[in-house]
Parts: C-alpha cells; sequence; structure tokens
C-alpha cells in the first residue's frame, strides 16, 4: 500500500474518530486517558524493567465476552504514558480497517504495518497539523527567533515548548515536525538523540525551566472503577478473601474511612 495513500486519509480517519466518539477538544493531552477508558479496560501497572514497553493492547474473554485491555506502564513519564495511550486507542478503535475501507484495500494488514499506520494516528490526534504548525511559529515570535539561520540548540528549545503544549515525548515531536513538513528529513535527523546524545542533555536543561508535569513518572496502579468491583465482590463473596486481599495489595488499594455526616446538596431557593 502506498504510504502516501494512508497519510492522506489519515486526518479524515481522525476526524470520524472523533466525531464518533464526541472527542471535542483539539488539543487532547492527558485527557486521553479519559476517553481510552471510555472504550476498554485500562490498568495502569509500573513494569520499570521494561524499559522499551510504554503499554500494550490485548484481547481476553471475560464474562463470556470478548473485551479490549490496554496496559499502560506508568514507570514512563507522563509525556510517554500519552503517547502510549494515543497508540493504543488505535488499536482498540481498529484504525487501520477504517483505512482500509476508506481506501477499499484488500492489502494483508501485517503487524509492521498496523504499527505504523496507528503510531501515525496517536501523531495526528495528539498534534494536529494545524495547530500544530501555528503553536511552533508562535514560540519562534515569543523567543525573537528567525525560520533562517536558526541555531540548533534553539529550534530544540522550540521543540520543548511544543512538548510542553501536547505533553508528547522530543521524538513524537521531531517526527511530527517533519510529517508537517516545517523541517526536512536531515534537519530532522540532526536533531535525533541517535545522532547526538548532546540533544537530551539539551532537552532536559529546557525541560527544566518549563513549569510542566510531562517528565513526572507516576508509577501508578490502578484499574479504574477497582474499588467498587473490588467492595461488591466482598458483599457477593462469589471471590475469596485470599484474591481479594493480593489485588488489594498488587494495586495498594486502601480502605476508607465511612462516617455519618450527611451534606445536603441542595440549592437554597429551590
Amino acid at each position: 500500500m502506498d504510504w502516501n495513500k494512508i497519510i492522506g486519509v489519515m486526518p479524515q480517519v481522525v476526524n470520524s474518530v472523533r466525531s464518533e466518539y464526541v472527542v471535542n477538544n483539539t488539543i487532547i493531552k492527558d485527557d486521553i486517558f479519559r476517553i481510552l477508558e471510555r472504550h476498554c479496560i485500562v490498568v495502569y501497572y509500573p513494569f520499570p524493567e521494561e524499559k522499551k514497553n510504554r503499554g500494550f493492547h490485548i484481547k481476553r474473554f471475560m464474562n463470556g465476552d470478548l473485551k479490549d485491555f490496554v496496559y499502560i506502564n506508568t514507570a514512563h513519564n507522563t509525556a510517554e504514558q500519552i503517547f502510549a495511550a494515543a497508540h493504543e486507542l488505535g488499536h482498540v478503535w481498529r484504525v487501520v480497517d477504517k483505512v482500509w475501507d476508506i481506501l477499499g484495500s484488500d492489502e494483508e494488514i501485517t503487524d509492521e504495518i498496523e504499527e505504523k499506520i496507528v503510531g501515525r494516528f496517536a501523531a495526528e490526534l495528539l498534534m494536529p497539523e494545524a495547530e500544530f504548525k501555528k503553536t511552533f511559529f508562535v514560540h519562534l515570535e515569543e523567543l525573537n527567533l528567525k525560520t533562517t539561520h536558526i541555531r540548533r540548540e534553539e529550534i530544540i528549545r522550540v521543540m520543548v515548548m511544543q512538548m510542553s503544549d501536547y505533553m508528547v515525548p522530543y521524538e513524537a515531536v521531531r517526527r511530527r515536525m517533519i510529517e508537517t513538513h516545517i523541517i526536512s528529513d536531515s534537519i530532522g535527523k540532526m536533531l535525533s538523540f541517535e545522532e547526538d546524545h548532546w540533544i537530551n542533555d539539551i532537552v532536559e536543561s529546557y525541560l527544566k525551566d518549563i513549569n510542566t508535569a510531562i517528565k513526572t513518572t507516576s508509577m501508578n496502579k490502578s484499574i479504574p472503577g477497582l474499588r467498587d468491583l473490588i467492595e461488591k465482590a466482598e458483599h457477593s463473596g462469589a471471590v475469596s478473601e485470599y484474591v481479594l486481599s493480593k489485588i488489594k495489595e498488587d494495586f495498594s488499594v486502601e480502605g476508607v474511612d465511612i462516617t455519618d455526616q450527611i451534606i445536603d446538596l441542595s440549592i437554597e431557593g429551590e
């Protein structure tokens, strides 16, 4: 399949997904977690030893139905988690099938093709082209920089500002700048960590000057709605105390003190 044709229909796919699932905010940032949780079971858990694994998607039978599960590795920083969530959302939404339907293709979908398309989907969902270009050039103006004769550390500084704007990793910004034709492939290579490890030090330095949570590592352990499920299981007796205790321990679920205090939320005069 011609990659340019896939790129050509990707905005249509992103817009259809946004419309179908009522995603109104143009710049999604960490709202991606709320969106993902609406459409699958999300497990947040730290796997510090798995440096390259930001998250993954699987299907499992649950109560007789095949359910989507997404695991987010919370040992990675917030930016990495956000991009992982958007990527796995592409799998859950079966974005590749939507692309193939639009193109009328019957070509076999390999794992390599699917990963590449879902990666592009995540980039376009989190960093819409028009907004991405606009914020980039706004930052240039803020720093009194011109598009010609710009030093490498200056463009990296703008890229770090883009990281903060969209709460995404540096590598995602670098690739998106190439995809949106802000920079060429050759310049993009000059700006990669693989090309020069000094760039990572510069990025870290600039991040310290910005009030952002993108470098935060939460190490969170949670499954949305887990506490309610545990309480139901405890009352029903359907799950052994050992299993419930193990789940509570694994996900650091603590008890909540219950009081008899009642709060009236009615508005006076109504």
